[in-house]
């Protein structure tokens, strides 16, 4: 046998090493510090100011100027408070409130979370044009990824209300004890519809918009088996995005408490005007919330990638986008145009 026929055996760390091309490769979860960008768009956070001041606005006048829970306070305190509000106004107020503010919202959060993806993915930030076509073109199949697990919720509650209807007729333990166990049992289903609706529900409409073929049940399917398959990933996750938010309420508080100290002095220089003042304030308010909303919305769309790529294996760097229409050339004209 030649010396060229014998196997010198195998490079584990050459070929481990050849496979890495960046950090990203060893913690994929650092371009979600990319999604940070978004923060310097005017576009989209001027989206989510206009809308989180409708939303306000459309509370306040819901609920006659009062805030479905109290910005201070422990959550029983929260609660009980929650609990005093629908007995005054009854459950069709707060319906018609989360109704309409879905209808706001959803598109929004398409709008920006696909900014987020495609960052995190390392593209550039999307054109907002094409970002608006292809959410209004898909914003009806979008509606349906919220209304899909309370229907499927609500079949689940429907068939524990049969199994308790004999109570109804046989008054006794002999009847109940059973039936509360098939009960019990049953509204598991129901808990991880429910519980798991918080994550799927935001991963599905970032889906609706990230993948070539969207469908409802399929952008919840990816939500929820993101969630259950890969539940520590999905915490981490979080995580990171909670101390990205963090440093960026930091950093974006002291540029609003400058901003207000200079707005304090010019207006109160010449004569206090209090409404002037409160105005201002209000105005630095909202653009604060608005950029921490558009930060949360943008990390949620590197969120789903990152956990596509863990339950899937598709690359991070394989983000789906539109294939733009080029413009049709003008006709050539005729030879005796150019004479004189």
């Amino acid at each position: 046998m030649s010396k060229s026929e014998i196997h010198a055996g195998y490079e584990f760390e050459q070929g481990m090493f050849s496979r890495m091309r960046s950090w990203e490769d060893v913690a994929p979860w650092i371009r979600l510090t990319r999604v940070v960008r978004v923060l310097a768009s005017p576009i989209l956070v001027g989206l989510v100011a206009i809308t989180w001041s409708i939303t306000r606005q459309m509370i306040a006048y819901g609920f006659d100027g009062e805030l479905p829970v109290p910005s201070i306070g422990p959550w029983h305190s929260q609660v009980d408070h929650l609990r005093h509000l629908l007995e005054a106004h009854g459950w069709v107020v707060p319906l018609v409130v989360i109704g309409l503010s879905l209808l706001l919202w959803i598109p929004v959060i398409q709008f920006v979370a696909r900014a987020g993806a495609a960052l995190t993915s390392g593209q550039i930030m999307p054109r907002h044009t094409i970002t608006r076509q292809l959410v209004q073109t898909r914003i009806w199949k979008s509606y349906l990824v919220p209304i899909v697990p309370v229907v499927c919720i609500g079949m689940f509650a429907t068939i524990l209300f049969l199994v308790r209807t004999p109570s109804f007729i046989v008054d006794g333990s002999a009847i109940s004890i059973p039936t509360g166990w098939l009960i019990g049992i049953g509204s598991i289903p129901i808990g991880i519809l429910g519980f798991g609706a918080l994550f799927a529900i935001p991963l599905g409409l970032v889906a609706m918009v990230s993948e070539p073929d969207p469908d409802p049940i399929d952008s919840l399917s990816r939500g929820y088996e993101s969630l259950y398959r890969r539940p520590l990933a999905t915490i981490w996750y979080l995580f990171v995005c909670a101390a990205l938010v963090y440093l960026a309420s930091a950093l974006l508080g002291g540029i609003i408490g400058a901003a207000f100290i200079a707005t304090s002095v010019i207006v109160t220089t010449v004569s206090e005007n209090e409404v002037q003042l409160s105005a201002a304030g209000g105005v630095l308010e909202t653009i604060q919330t608005a950029w921490m909303m558009t930060l949360a919305f943008g990390l949620l769309g590197g969120i789903y990638l990152l956990l596509r790529r863990d339950t899937g294996g598709q690359d991070i760097d394989d983000f789906w986008t539109p294939q733009q229409t080029r413009p049709q050339p003008l006709p050539e004209l005729p030879e005796q145009a150019y004479q004189s």
